[in-house]
């Protein structure tokens, strides 16, 4: 068995409503079942994979704010190498 992280995005009656949960199944099609069972709207999208120490959480939910107009904090992106131009 594997442990697998969905986080749902959906309307929460006119706002963005974000959601992450864990799932204990054998494979990516028997946790999407599940994912899609326990959704937690009639209109979502949502991001299922393994659990990992990699991974960075919230990126989803940072981007949907973004597309939606809502102020977000300056999170720093994992992904991104940050170099000071200052630093020569």
């Amino acid at each position: 068995m594997q442990v697998w992280i969905v986080e749902y995005i959906y309307d929460d009656y006119g706002s963005v409503g974000i959601r992450t949960a864990k799932i204990t199944a054998p494979d990516y099609e028997t946790a999407r079942h599940f994912a899609l069972g326990d959704a937690p709207s009639v209109d979502f999208v949502m991001s299922l994979r393994p659990e990992s120490d990699d991974q960075f959480l919230g990126r989803p939910a940072i981007r949907a704010r973004e597309m939606t107009g809502q102020v977000v904090h300056n999170v720093v992106d994992p992904d991104e190498d940050i170099e000071e131009d200052d630093d020569i």
